[in-house]
């Protein structure tokens, strides 16, 4: 598209108020273009909704949103929904998901509203509130179960919304994912051509359909090699520093044998690498170790650890994205992405001892 140049450096005068109009007379299109990018409509190419939104920026555009509750009832306001796992600790790897939702958000006219979930809470309590409330026009939830009655709820309310995970459930729903079933499987083949002969997988907790996913994949690596995947060498726990270092206790007590394992989160991970070495162990020289995440927390570990690494940052965006879709009334056909991670090899799966 021409025009790669246009907003550049561009001002307007104080107190004048920056409209649709404006923003498609600056750049010679029309305003159902200029409205549909901001709303990133699948009609409009992506080199376009880049462009005016780069310069709806630079001009100050902003939906005039008192207006708009006016005559619409939105409230132009969206929730997301996270479950704190520990009570007084600050999850470390959500705050870069927030900053992706809130900053698409933000473009498109709406604000953010962080919904801790406690460990004392309802989980269906937690979203049926937020909607009987009426303070948000969409809702975004993560940990998915197979079965979700939060899911199940807001279809039957029709409230927008958007899961970070997938469900089992028939009803189609919008949703971003990765697939956790062939990270498992990669992670199971990773560590058994790394010569781990019983090879230990460390998932979340197993009411939660992407753990699910993890073992599944896991299995059908070994069942493709004629393996066995004994039962007591899948252990689930929760996402924490604490568990991790706990686990990696147990771990080396219950199996003395073992010499790798997939620990499938990355601040699990973190504690698992503290038990290891109180326990005499080491990542990457007589125990192999891989983890995963949305964050580069890995890079960091003493010694670095291999992962299977997505950015939580970009996950935010999509999830916000397709929110905005759906608060628009798109198809929830056309509102599922799968994300692929990205394998960050530090080594750590190998034996050296």
């Amino acid at each position: 598209m021409q025009g790669s140049g246009i907003g550049r450096g561009l001002r307007r005068d104080a107190g004048q108020r920056v409209t649709l109009r404006t923003v498609a007379t600056t750049l010679g299109l029309s305003i159902t273009t200029v409205s549909r990018a901001l709303k990133e409509g699948p009609e409009v190419n992506r080199e376009t909704i880049e462009l005016v939104k780069r310069v709806a920026g630079e001009l100050g555009y902003r939906p005039n949103l008192g207006g708009l509750n006016l005559r619409t009832g939105k409230t132009h306001a969206i929730g997301i929904v996270l479950p704190f796992e520990r009570e007084g600790e600050m999850n470390i790897v959500v705050a870069s998901l927030v900053e992706g939702v809130s900053r698409h958000m933000k473009g498109c006219g709406y604000r953010t509203t962080v919904v801790p979930q406690l460990q004392a809470d309802d989980p269906l309590a937690t979203v049926r509130d937020l909607v009987e409330e009426g303070s948000v026009d969409g809702i975004i939830i993560t940990h998915t179960r197979p079965q979700d009655d939060r899911v199940k709820y807001l279809l039957e309310v029709g409230t927008p919304f958007v899961t970070f995970g997938r469900t089992e459930l028939l009803s189609v729903h919008p949703s971003v994912d990765l697939d956790h079933e062939v990270i498992g499987a990669e992670a199971a083949r990773l560590l058994l051509d790394a010569g781990h002969h019983r090879p230990l997988l460390i998932a979340p907790s197993s009411q939660f359909t992407y753990s699910l996913q993890f073992v599944k994949g896991w299995s059908k690596t070994f069942t493709a090699r004629n393996l066995i995947v004994p039962d007591d060498l899948i252990h689930f726990a929760a996402t924490t520093p604490d568990s991790g270092q706990e686990l990696a206790k147990n771990i080396v007590a219950w199996h003395p044998e073992a010499t790798g394992a997939f620990v499938a989160s990355e601040e699990a991970a973190l504690g698992f690498l503290a038990g290891l070495r109180k326990a005499g162990r080491h990542a990457g020289k007589d125990f192999g170790l891989i983890t995963y995440g949305g964050t580069r927390l890995h890079d960091f570990f003493n010694p670095p650890l291999s992962a299977f690494y997505y950015s939580n940052y970009i996950i935010g965006e999509r999830l916000a994205s397709l929110l905005y879709r759906a608060i628009d009334g798109d198809d929830p056909g056309n509102l599922r992405e799968l994300v692929h991670a990205e394998f960050v090899d530090h080594d750590s799966q190998a034996l050296s001892a």
